[in-house]
Parts: structure tokens; C-alpha cells; sequence
């Protein structure tokens, strides 16, 4: 079974009704895809460059299609830290570069916290504030500076997309019990969320997702290409397939990569992580997992007749007995159970 997940229902009112103050609808497809493709073009003309609040069209582009697909991967993010119980005790978030608060509006379904948003645009705050009800921050910031931090012990540092053009996470941020860091699944940023994770651990937190020991990364340290990032399964609604029916960009699966940690130690699990896809190679099928410092993979050899197709990012129970281990293999006697 794929990881499955869409924006939030609420989503759909406010999508309807803020499109409708640029005198658009969910099914003005071309008109939509064109807000996108301007941006997407914007993008990579100007990397650099911050995000053109100020334009219809990077408001609309935001609105239709990059809150959804973020909105989706976020979900399967905290769906994960929820399975860990990683917000227990928290109660507070600082959304540092929140953008169109979508890291904010998804915590908000199912978690009470009290929000601050930093964000130097003043039109996502207008675009939420009007056409999301169902979110309250408790204030909007410009700017954010440690003497504006209320009890770090009990905050959520969330950076969301935002590190990109930063070389680290500001000093405010490692006063804070908790972290959640979510970045494009690029080789660039990947690596670069794998050096801080380094940081981080030296420094005292501790690692609750996606990986399941705090020793170092392999994908870091035994390779220089490799990075870790985690996929889900979009369930795409009618009105999206419509309006990616005009853009050459098509988004059945999201990736992301990210790290979820805290200064409070995470109850261990004696598990796994697949953080590969499965390989076909002559004689047997492999899929890397993270369990520890060594780089490993299971191996399913085609003589044992064993099919089994695991999600990217699932964790999965590794039996003592029923694996042959050869070199850096696991090889799998039986089906590996999903935890």
C-alpha cells in the first residue's frame, strides 16, 4: 500500500474563494496553469530572487498548485512525527519564512498550538487572514530575533522551504526543544540537510525522523552523491489533473527531504527505514535502508520467488534470523513486515 496523501478538505472553500478576487475559478485551467508556468519560469530565470509577492500571478501560482503539493508532503511529514509522538509537550511553533503558512495550516489540523509566523512579504499574511478562517496565528512577524523567543522549551522551530538560501539555521533556532526541517528533495539540498543533522546531533538534539540512529549518515559520509529524501503518493483532485494537463511538470509522487528533531532523547525503535527505491538487477532485486552508520540494502534473490514492494520512506522490521547477510546485503528469506 502507497503513502497516500492531499491537502486538507478546508483547503477547497479557501481556494475557491480566494480565486474568485482574481475573478478565477478551480476550472480555469489554462488560466491557472498560465500564473504557474510564469512563475516556474521566474524561478528559474532569477533562483535567487525572492518570491514576487507583489505579482497576481505568483499569488495565484502559490494559491493553485504549490500550497496543494506542499500542503500533501507536509502531511505525510506529520503524519510521521505523529507515529513518534514528536509534538508531545509542545506548544508553540515559529514558522520562520511560512510563506502562504502552509507548514502552520497543516500542524493546525490536529495539533493546539499557538502560531508565530515570520514572513517579510505582507501578502501571504492578507491571502490567509482573508480566505482561511479555519487558521489563527497568534501574530505575523516581519522579522525574528531570540528576545522575541517565549519559551523555547516548549517551541517548534519550523522551517519549511526555507534554508535554501541560508547557510544555517539562525542561533534563535537551536535555543528551541524542537526542529523541523523541510527542504526540497534536490542532491544539493539533501547533502546540505544531511551536514546539518551532523551540526545538530553535536550540539545535542536528537534525531526522531526519518532516521532510526544517531550514529553518522552513510549516504553522507560513504558517498559523495547520494542523499536521503522520502516520496508520498498524491491524490490529485479532478481540477488539478485539469489544470497539469497544461504544464509539462506532472506530480503523481512528491519527494522532500527532511529531519525531525529535539533535545528530548526519542524512544528508540528496533527498526529500519527504506530510503531507497527498489533496484532490478540481474539475479535479484534490491532497496536500500538506513539503520545505522553502514550502508546496507535488502536483497531479494530471484530464486526464492519472494515479490514484495516496499514504499520509499515506510519503517520495516529486519528479522534476526531469515536474512543472509553478504556484504553490504540483506538477503531476504521471507517477507519483511511494515511496522
Amino acid at each position: 500500500m502507497s503513502r497516500q496523501y492531499s491537502y486538507p478538505a478546508s483547503f477547497e472553500e479557501s481556494l475557491t474563494q480566494a480565486l474568485a478576487s482574481f475573478q478565477l475559478t478551480l476550472k480555469d485551467s489554462k488560466a491557472l496553469a498560465k500564473c504557474v508556468l510564469a512563475l516556474s519560469d521566474y524561478f528559474i530565470q532569477k533562483p535567487e530572487a525572492p518570491t514576487p509577492w507583489n505579482e497576481t500571478w505568483a499569488q495565484v501560482a502559490y494559491l493553485c498548485y504549490y500550497l496543494p503539493l506542499n500542503a500533501s508532503r507536509l502531511r505525510g511529514i506529520v503524519a510521521e512525527a505523529e507515529k513518534r509522538n514528536f509534538f508531545q509537550g509542545l506548544e508553540r511553533v515559529i514558522d520562520f519564512g511560512a510563506g502562504l503558512a502552509t507548514a502552520s495550516l497543516v500542524l493546525s489540523e490536529k495539533q493546539a498550538f499557538r502560531f508565530q509566523l515570520i514572513e517579510r512579504a505582507a501578502e501571504p499574511q492578507k491571502l490567509i487572514e482573508t480566505f482561511f478562517p479555519q487558521f489563527t496565528a497568534e501574530e505575523w512577524q516581519r522579522t525574528f530575533s531570540a528576545p522575541k523567543l517565549k519559551d523555547p522549551q516548549k517551541t517548534l522551530a519550523v522551517f519549511s522551504y526555507s534554508l535554501t538560501e541560508l547557510s544555517d539555521i539562525p542561533d534563535w533556532a537551536y535555543e528551541c526543544e524542537a526542529l523541523m526541517l523541510v527542504e526540497p528533495s534536490t542532491q544539493q539540498d539533501g547533502r546540505k540537510l544531511l551536514q546539518l543533522r551532523q551540526k545538530l546531533l553535536d550540539k545535542g538534539y536528537h534525531v526522531w525522523a526519518p532516521c532510526t540512529h544517531e550514529g553518522p549518515c552513510p549516504l553522507l559520509t560513504q558517498s559523495k552523491t547520494d542523499w536521503c529524501h522520502d516520496r508520498v503518493h498524491f491524490a490529485a483532485p479532478e481540477w488539478f489533473l485539469k489544470m497539469e494537463e497544461q504544464l509539462p511538470m506532472k506530480n503523481r509522487t512528491l519527494t522532500m527531504s527532511y529531519l525531525l528533531m529535539r533535545k528530548t532523547p526519542a524512544e528508540k525503535i528496533p527498526a529500519a527505514r527504506v530510503v531507497g527505491d527498489r533496484l532490478q538487477e540481474k539475479g535479484k532485486d534490491r532497496q536500500m535502508i538506513c539503520r545505522g552508520p553502514e550502508r546496507e540494502f535488502l536483497a531479494w534473490m530471484h530464486k526464492t520467488k519472494i515479490e514484495q514492494e516496499i514504499p520509499r520512506g515506510v519503517l520495516v522490521q529486519i528479522p534476526e534470523n531469515d536474512v543472509q547477510k553478504v556484504s553490504n546485503e540483506l538477503r531476504v528469506q521471507k517477507e519483511i513486515q511494515r511496522l
